[in-house]
């Protein structure tokens, strides 16, 4: 079996208007998708079919609508970058627990055959507070094609994400292969400099009986956390008077307002 389990942080740093930071443990499931089936058997307290404490719920995730969430990222990715993307798909994610989830961002793999190399990603987007879900695919070789570890992207601000971060800005994702370990980098430039950075650093475990029970042990209530970590900095980001910028949609510019 190929689908694991990954422990590790994640840490925002934001350097103006006002200086932020914040940093938190969690665990992901990296799972992929024509294992879904066996992933969990055995596992009383886990399932991909169904309600359970912890379960894998199709309708959370890309194009619910499409009954098969491999076709539709496949379909995506292929559509977006402008080529058929084959092979193996996995997922990075959290889980609907406790009957809760939500995910700031989920990844999409898409693997050669022999499942040891990313051919395609896409980075799938959920906004707060309208839940709005954006998804962003590369070819996994664009940036370097001579250093199949890593790969690079740089592109403009397509997609409203945080109301304290405006539309003017220029994202710089970085991505290193899953494997014993995995690691995302989102800095985001204004007039290219540097103004907020997210990081990810994972450490990969293998999907057992232990590791799952200690996931749900020290993280039983993950997704309710990460929700109310969003809200609760946000509301510190305000009290530090960082400028409040509205969705576009309900806004005739981007300017702050207060």
């Amino acid at each position: 079996m190929n689908s694991s389990l990954y422990f590790g942080e994640v840490s925002h740093h934001r350097k103006s208007p006002k200086s932020h930071h914040l940093r938190y443990r969690l665990y992901m499931p990296h799972l992929f998708l024509d294992e879904l089936n066996e992933v969990f058997q055995g596992h009383w307290l886990w399932s991909t079919a169904g309600s359970n404490l912890s379960c894998f719920r199709r309708s959370d995730y890309h194009k619910p609508e499409v009954s098969s969430l491999e076709d539709a990222v496949r379909s995506t990715m292929s559509k977006q970058i402008g080529r058929p993307v084959t092979g193996p798909i996995s997922i990075l994610t959290h889980l609907r627990t406790f009957g809760y989830c939500f995910n700031p961002v989920t990844f999409y793999y898409a693997w050669n055959e022999s499942r040891d190399q990313p051919t395609a990603l896409m980075a799938e987007i959920t906004n707060t507070p309208w839940h709005e879900k954006y998804a962003k695919a590369f070819s996994w070789s664009d940036s370097d094609p001579s250093d199949s570890n890593q790969t690079k992207q740089e592109f403009k601000k397509e997609f409203h994400v945080s109301p304290f971060i405006d539309m003017g800005v220029e994202y710089d994702w970085r991505f290193k292969k899953p494997g014993e370990k995995l690691r995302v980098d989102m800095i985001l430039k204004r007039a290219n400099e540097i103004f907020f950075s997210a990081h990810l650093n994972l450490r990969k475990k293998p999907i057992n009986s232990f590791n799952l029970g200690w996931s749900l042990l020290r993280f039983p209530f993950l997704t309710f956390r990460i929700t109310f970590g969003i809200y609760w900095h946000a509301l510190i980001l305000r009290l530090k008077g960082c400028p409040f910028y509205p969705h576009p949609k309900h806004a005739s510019s981007s300017t702050s307002h207060e």
